[in-house]
């Protein structure tokens, strides 16, 4: 029976460094990426994680897979887990695009989760689809899982387990955010929590 479900985002990744929206499209992780994921391995490691599921996107699938290498575990995918489409602004460079336009920067900074750009999703459809994902890890046959992600994703289905206040939820690469079950309902006390540093949890 699930016990605690780990929340974790990609490590870094070329449009990352670049300031670019990646949203549905894909860019690899940087060698600085590819440290994050074996120290993220380390830290799932010693929370006594059982099993990655991932996001197929392959930022995260690669994420993952390196840290379940680490952990010695296997991964599963699941495309609930996919990153916010960004519609128009997928690809754009972040700074350019807010300043083109100002309503972007509640689009790209997750301030409001009802909007969205053209043929994008908003934070509220992100997380109706997250939340089902996460229910999801309860039937696993493992106490401790960890749900491999991205930024805003993140953003959504903890703002919809919390506060609502999604901006207030970022996460950096290879983050992560420990939920704990009560009453069959997932919570959490922190998050953005550094796989770097061991003395983090």
């Amino acid at each position: 029976m699930l016990e605690q479900l780990i929340l974790a985002r990609h490590g870094e990744t070329e449009w990352n460094v670049a300031g670019r929206a990646q949203g549905r499209a894909d860019s690899p992780l940087t060698a600085a990426g590819l440290e994050q994921a074996e120290a993220l391995g380390r830290r799932l490691a010693s929370l006594g994680v059982e099993h990655i599921v991932s996001s197929p996107l392959t930022r995260a699938r690669r994420t993952a897979e390196i840290a379940a290498a680490v952990v010695g575990c296997e991964v599963s995918l699941d495309d609930r887990l996919v990153e916010r489409a960004f519609g128009d602004l997928e690809g754009r460079a972040v700074a350019d695009a807010m300043a083109e336009d100002p309503r972007w920067i509640a689009v790209l900074r997750g301030i409001d989760p009802a909007m969205a750009a053209n043929g994008g999703e908003t934070l509220h459809e992100v997380a109706a689809r997250m939340l089902p994902a996460l229910d999801a890890t309860k039937a696993l046959p493992y106490r401790r899982v960890a749900a491999l992600s991205h930024g805003h994703c993140l953003r959504a289905v903890l703002g919809a387990l919390g506060d609502g206040v999604t901006a207030n939820y970022h996460h950096g690469n290879c983050a992560y955010t420990p939920l704990s079950l009560s009453e069959g309902r997932f919570v959490f006390e922190r998050w953005n929590l550094s796989a770097l540093e061991l003395a983090d949890a």
